[in-house]
């Protein structure tokens, strides 16, 4: 196995070159279908090359899992995916609430101005008179 690359994210890519003849990296990556969810493999690194035929390399890194292995990983991003929607919402809200604040702090500077007019009118009025 070649090293990563100064600057990659070496927790997330592991590269081979072992029984895979090109002068690209076959980079491990992580597939997250129902059938096999986080399972690694290693693939062809031409597939980031454009322009360029894609090889065929490819090469389980992982061995299969027990069904419910599968299950419980699929239900799990299943949860996740629930809580990242929740997340999404409350930042949603959070801008929506940031947004009326704002406008909030407008009418109060206008309000404000309104009243320190009407102090100086009053003032001058009782000067005047």
């Amino acid at each position: 196995m070649s090293r990563c690359s100064e600057g990659s994210n070496c927790s997330k890519l592991h590269f081979i070159r072992d029984e895979y003849k090109s002068d690209l990296d076959a980079p491990l990556m992580t597939l997250w279908t129902d059938v096999s969810p986080g399972r690694r493999f290693y693939k062809c690194g031409m597939y980031k090359v454009q322009g360029h035929k894609r090889c065929n390399y490819f090469v389980w890194y992982d061995k299969e899992m027990t069904p419910r292995s599968k299950e419980l990983i699929s239900s799990l991003n299943e949860i996740l995916g629930l809580k990242k929607i929740k997340v999404d919402e409350f930042k949603h809200k959070e801008d929506e609430l940031k947004m009326e604040i704002k406008f909030m702090k407008i009418q109060l500077k206008f309000t404000i101005g309104i009243i320190i007019m009407l102090l100086i009118g009053l003032v001058a009025t009782s000067v005047l008179n």
